[in-house]
C-alpha cells in the first residue's frame, strides 16, 4: 500500500512538475522575435524534403531537427515564432520532468520537487526552449541517457550481469544507450556528452562492480552500438563540409572574464540574460545564485553517502564547463548553448540541498522557491533578451527611400532585416548594405543619404560600439540617433553634411575607412 501510494504521489508531483514548465514555456511562446540562428531554422526548414537534409549536412548540422520542423510547417502550423518553438518547448518542459524523474530515482522527494522546479523555472532554461533551435530537444536525449547511467550507478553489480539475464539492468542499458544515440542523432554537440558519460562509468560505476569483465563487455557492445547506429550521419555531414570543422567555430568570441561570468550566473545561478550577446539584465533577485550554488553544495554533502550517482552527477557537471573552458584558451568554443545540459545535474545537486534540512522545514522551503523562482522568472517576458531587428525593419522601411545605403556594423544584419522586410512584404526591394565605411563614403558623394546601423545580428565578434560611431562621425554630421530597442542603433547622415571623408585623402581618413 504504501509503495502504490509513493509511485502515485512520484506521478502526480511529476505531473505538476510537466505542467509548471509547460506554462513556462508556452506563455507568450511567439512573443520575442527570431534571431539569426532562428532565421535559418525558418529559411532551411523550409525548402524541399531533400534541400533541409543537404543544407543542414552542408552547414555541420545532423538534418533531424530540421526534419521535424519541416513536417511542423508541412502539416500547416506555418512558420511563425510560436509554431517553430513549440518543439523545443515540449522538449524543454519534458526535461523539467526528467530533471524530477533522476531526483526521485537517486532517493529524494523533496529534491526531486526542488530540481524540477529549478528546471521549470531557470530563466535561460525557458529561454532556450523559447527558441527554434534543436538544444532543448537535445537535451532531452541526454537527459534520458543520464537517466540510463543514474540507474546503473545506483546497482553497479547488476551491471555485470549478462544482457539476457532477467535480473540485468537492461532498462538502464537501454535507457543509456538510446538517449545518447537520439542525442547524437539530434545535433553533434551531443559528442561531449557521450564522452562524459564514458569518463562517468568508468570513474564512477566500474570501480564499484565485481564482475568488471561482463561489465566491460556489457559496455563496450553498447558504445559500439552507439557509435555504428550515429556514423552514418556524421560520415555524410564530413563529407557535405567543405571546410575544416574547427573553422565553423571561428565567430564565437574569445573566452574573457566577463563572458565567463555571464556564462556562470545565467546557467547555474538563475540570472536573466539576453540570449545573442549573453548580457547579464539587471535583477532584484542576485542572493539567488549565492543561494542556488549554497544548495548544490549542501546537496553534495547530502549525497556523500552515495558516492556513485554523486560521482556521475558531478562529472556530468562540471565535465563539459572544464573541457570546453581549456579548450577556449586555444580555439574559443565556450557558449552558454554548448554548455546547457549540464545545468541539468546541477540543478539536481542543489535539489538534494533541501534534503539537508529538517523533514519539517522542507514543506515551506519549496512552497519559499516556488514563489522566488516565479518572481524571478516574471521579467524574462518583458525584457529585451533578444535584438529588435524588427523594430529596426520598420523604423528603417519609413525613412529610407531608392538610393539610400545602410552602414551595418555587423556583416548578418542585412540578412535580419530582410527577413523582417519580407515578413512584412515578399516583394520589397532589396536595400544597398554595406560593412565598409568607404563605400558608404562613395554613397554620399553621389548624392545619396547612408543610414548607419549598429547592433548584434549574431552571437559572432562585434565591434566596438564608440569606434563604429567614430568612423560613422568621420563621414559626416549625423541626425539624432534612433534607438530600435536597446541594442540597436541607427544614425543618418545625409548628403553634403560637414566632415564627409574621401577615403584616400588622409591616412587618418584611410584608417577610418577600414
Amino acid at each position: 500500500m504504501a509503495h502504490r501510494e509513493t509511485a502515485v504521489g512520484a506521478r502526480l508531483a511529476g505531473l505538476g512538475i510537466l505542467i509548471a514548465g509547460l506554462i513556462a514555456r508556452l506563455y507568450h511562446l511567439g512573443a520575442k522575435p527570431f534571431w539569426l540562428d532562428e532565421i535559418f531554422t525558418v529559411q532551411r526548414s523550409s525548402l524541399a524534403l531533400p534541400g533541409v537534409i543537404a543544407n543542414s549536412l552542408r552547414h555541420h548540422h545532423i538534418p533531424s531537427f530540421f526534419l521535424l520542423e519541416h513536417a511542423m510547417i508541412a502539416l500547416g502550423a506555418g512558420a511563425g515564432p510560436a509554431a517553430l518553438r513549440t518543439i523545443p518547448a515540449l522538449a524543454g518542459a519534458l526535461n523539467a520532468v526528467l530533471v524530477f524523474a533522476i531526483a526521485w530515482k537517486i532517493g529524494g522527494r523533496a529534491a526531486a520537487v526542488f530540481a524540477g522546479l529549478l528546471m521549470a523555472f531557470a530563466p535561460l532554461q525557458v529561454g532556450f526552449s523559447q527558441e527554434a533551435r534543436s538544444y532543448t530537444l537535445m537535451m532531452t536525449f541526454i537527459l534520458i541517457g543520464l537517466d540510463g547511467l543514474i540507474g546503473l550507478a545506483l546497482a553497479p553489480d547488476a551491471g555485470g550481469l549478462r544482457l539476457r539475464d532477467r535480473r540485468a539492468p537492461r532498462a538502464a542499458w537501454a535507457a543509456y544507450g538510446l538517449g545518447t544515440l537520439a542525442a547524437l542523432w539530434t545535433l553533434g554537440d551531443a559528442i561531449p556528452w557521450l564522452i562524459t558519460a564514458n569518463v562517468a562509468m568508468a570513474a564512477a560505476i566500474l570501480p564499484r562492480v565485481t564482475a568488471r569483465r561482463r561489465f566491460l563487455a556489457n559496455w563496450g557492445l553498447i558504445q559500439f552500438a552507439i557509435i555504428i547506429a550515429a556514423a552514418p550521419g556524421y560520415i555524410a555531414m564530413l563529407q557535405a563540409v567543405h571546410d575544416h570543422v574547427m573553422r565553423s567555430f571561428n565567430w564565437i568570441p574569445p573566452l574573457s572574464a566577463r563572458a565567463g561570468w555571464a556564462d556562470i550566473a545565467s546557467l547555474y545561478g538563475l540570472r536573466d540574460a539576453t540570449m545573442v550577446t549573453m548580457r547579464l539584465l539587471p535583477t532584484a533577485y542576485a542572493a539567488l545564485s549565492a543561494l542556488i550554488f549554497a544548495f548544490a553544495t549542501l546537496g553534495v554533502w547530502h549525497l556523500r553517502r552515495q558516492a556513485a550517482p554523486l560521482v556521475v552527477l558531478i562529472i556530468a557537471f562540471l565535465g563539459l564547463p572544464l573541457t570546453l573552458a581549456l579548450i577556449s584558451l586555444i580555439h574559443p568554443v565556450l557558449l552558454p548553448r554548448y554548455l546547457l545540459w549540464s545545468a541539468a545535474p546541477f540543478f539536481i545537486l542543489a535539489g538534494f540541498g533541501i534534503e539537508a534540512l529538517a523533514d519539517r522545514a522542507q514543506k515551506p522551503a519549496l512552497v519559499l522557491a516556488t514563489l522566488l523562482l516565479l518572481l524571478n522568472l516574471a521579467p524574462y517576458y518583458h525584457a529585451e533578451t533578444k535584438p529588435r531587428w524588427d523594430k529596426a525593419a520598420v523604423l528603417l522601411e519609413s525613412r529610407m527611400t531608392a538610393g539610400d545605403m545602410l552602414l551595418v556594423s555587423d556583416g548578418a544584419a542585412p540578412a535580419m532585416l530582410a527577413f523582417e522586410r519580407k515578413s512584412s512584404d515578399p516583394n520589397a526591394t532589396p536595400w544597398q548594405t554595406t560593412t565598409h565605411v568607404k563605400r558608404a563614403a562613395k554613397s554620399l558623394a553621389a548624392g545619396h543619404r547612408v543610414f548607419a546601423v549598429y547592433g548584434p545580428a549574431g552571437q559572432g565578434r562585434e565591434p566596438d560600439q564608440t569606434t563604429f560611431f567614430a568612423k560613422v562621425a568621420a563621414l559626416g554630421g549625423t541626425a539624432a540617433p534612433i534607438g530600435a530597442g536597446k541594442e540597436i542603433t541607427i544614425e543618418q547622415i545625409d548628403p553634403g553634411s560637414l566632415g564627409v571623408v574621401a577615403c584616400s585623402d588622409s591616412e587618418a581618413a584611410t584608417a577610418l575607412c577600414q
